[in-house]
């Protein structure tokens, strides 16, 4: 969800205060220290990995483990869930980054979907749960950081975790929300690390009461990774006009694909039995279509990257194709 000050108010507006202050105290997050891992990463290149067929829209024909990791587990930088396929075999990671005050957890079934087309996908916990992010901390720019440390962290550990082999010279980078601005903030500082880029109703607010945040956005783009901005119509307060998927899309340069979801929410492709999601969706009205939601956003993000981390650019069509999506959209594309 977005850092902006209307939001915020109605985020305090609907806890209660004692709630508010017990949420506040000692809930700023630090970095975890950990015990240096003893994992040599395989620097070997890996030949080939596997690429997905079939329907986008569609869950994949690979069964899905989920594994979760604990900070400073195997040296950890931060807490994290893993979807990894259970067959045997070589895969492309995408890196996933949760919204504002959201959880990993929240995007389980939209992620579950993306592994079960050929990949492992790496979505960690920021921060923990609280209110702390509301006054600045952490600022998108520490997250920034944190994603590069999780991205240097990531070769060998998740082989060892996973049981497969993961190929993270193949990387997409992704992101929800506040998520999708810490996403490009890290493609901006190493445009070499990532092969592809997608924001899910990403959001470049400027942080609110502590005005922390800089803006990801201060004109074009400089570097040109493939990127997917997907966006909703009814955004409102929570990807406000001006710092919205608009402005993602108008300064990416190409090639780049705008697809937006004019009868939906801000949060409507978060499950719907997570914990936490009703009052997201309280603050972040949405459409009745979140079904729909996390099946078109997993597939977009299927089409990207099975073009862009398994090679098949005949995918690229899919990000234009309109008539497959399963709910209602407009696509423009450079």
């Amino acid at each position: 969800m977005s850092g902006s000050l209307s939001l915020r108010a109605r985020i305090l507006g609907a806890v209660p205060a004692v709630a508010v202050a017990t949420w506040l105290m000692g809930c700023a997050p630090t970095e975890p220290v950990c015990e240096p891992s003893s994992i040599t990463p395989d620097d070997t290149p890996c030949p080939e990995v596997y690429l997905g067929q079939g329907d986008i829209y569609e869950p994949g024909p690979l069964t899905v483990r989920r594994i979760e990791v604990a900070a400073c587990e195997l040296a950890a930088p931060r807490p994290m869930l893993v979807f990894a396929p259970g067959q045997a075999g070589s895969y492309a990671v995408v890196l996933f980054q949760h919204g504002f005050l959201s959880g990993n957890f929240q995007y389980s079934r939209m992620l579950e979907h993306v592994a079960s087309h050929g990949f492992i996908v790496v979505a960690p916990q920021m921060y923990p749960p609280g209110l702390s992010a509301l006054f600045g901390e952490p600022a998108a720019a520490e997250e920034a950081e944190a994603a590069e440390r999780i991205i240097a962290w990531l070769p060998g550990h998740l082989d060892a975790l996973t049981g497969v082999r993961a190929c993270t010279e193949r990387l997409g980078l992704a992101g929800h929300s506040r998520g999708g601005k810490v996403a490009w903030l890290v493609v901006t500082r190493q445009p070499e690390v990532a092969d592809a880029i997608a924001g899910v109703d990403p959001v470049d607010g400027s942080g609110g009461p502590l005005g922390r945040q800089d803006c990801v956005i201060t004109g074009p783009f400089t570097f040109s990774v493939p990127a997917l901005v997907v966006g909703t119509g009814l955004g409102g307060s929570c990807a406000p006009e001006g710092d919205n998927h608009v402005q993602f899309y108008e300064a990416s340069m190409s090639p780049a694909w705008h697809v937006v979801v004019p009868g939906q929410g801000h949060a409507d492709m978060l499950d719907d039995d997570a914990s936490g999601v009703g009052l997201a969706r309280l603050l972040c009205p949405g459409g009745p279509e979140t079904e729909g939601m996390r099946r078109l956003t997993a597939g977009l993000m299927v089409a990207l990257f099975r073009a862009t981390l398994q090679g098949d650019e005949a995918a690229f069509s899919c990000l234009t194709d309109a008539e497959a999506a399963p709910i209602a959209v407009t696509i423009e594309s450079k």
